[in-house]
């Protein structure tokens, strides 16, 4: 009798696509944390989970690898505007406005390697700088710019100049999430947890255009109440 022995299953060789994603992850991670000059290739591949050669294969330099992540940090940055800017057709500006800035909140909060990078790169303050400037963030600069001048001019928001309320955005609505550890010992709160991401992002925007009709009647009925307490409280006294 010939006893048949099944051929044990090829094991899947990871897509190079797949292994280029795991790279740039570990790449955006170390590269946030430790700035470009602190972060080695060696110690990206390590974080990878692949060999120094592979990672040469995918990228040919570190200013290769350092760009690739940041292309697509920005890249994945932008898709989340758009597609929410996508869904508001026929929206009044001061919504749109309120909506974006709860998205540049979310996106914060899920990817705080956006802001730790741009702070890395102002320290150094060379020529990737001027690239990260002029590729990345003076488009966006200039749309928020422009969309703050248009909502001053209105009286939708404070008069402050728009450069002045740009930086309070980006600094109020990023800071949180890029100092969570500090935030979680000082406070307990977690910023990371879904409730309190959604209570910063009403805070920010309470900030920055007033309390909205609902928070007023929230805090109507708190001073009311408080009041009546009050009154009842000195007629026993």
């Amino acid at each position: 009798m010939t006893i048949s022995i099944p051929t044990p299953p090829r094991q899947q060789r990871p897509s190079a696509n797949a292994t280029r994603e795991r790279i740039l992850d570990a790449a955006l991670d170390l590269f946030a944390d430790r700035s470009y000059e602190g972060a080695t290739t060696r110690e990206i591949a390590a974080r990878a989970g692949v060999t120094q050669p592979l990672l040469n294969y995918h990228f040919h330099s570190k200013d290769d690898l350092w760009s690739s992540a940041v292309d697509r940090l920005f890249s994945q940055f932008n898709q989340a505007l758009n597609a929410r800017r996508d869904g508001l057709h026929g929206v009044d500006d001061l919504s749109i406005a309120k909506l974006m800035i709860r998205e540049f909140i979310y996106f914060s909060a899920a990817h705080p390697q956006l802001h730790r990078i741009i702070t890395q790169e102002c320290k150094a303050d060379n020529a990737r700088m001027d690239w990260l400037v002029q590729t990345h963030v003076r488009p966006l600069y200039d749309t928020a710019v422009s969309l703050f001048s248009q909502l001053v001019a209105r009286g939708e928001v404070p008069a402050i100049a728009p450069t002045n309320l740009y930086y309070i955005l980006t600094g109020a609505g990023a800071t949180m999430f890029v100092l969570a550890p500090e935030c979680r010992r000082l406070s307990g709160i977690d910023p990371m947890d879904p409730g309190a991401i959604e209570a910063h992002a009403d805070a920010v925007v309470e900030l920055l255009f007033g309390p909205s009709a609902s928070t007023r009647a929230i805090r109507t009925t708190h001073e009311q109440t408080r009041g009546t307490e009050m009154r009842s409280a000195k007629g026993h006294l």
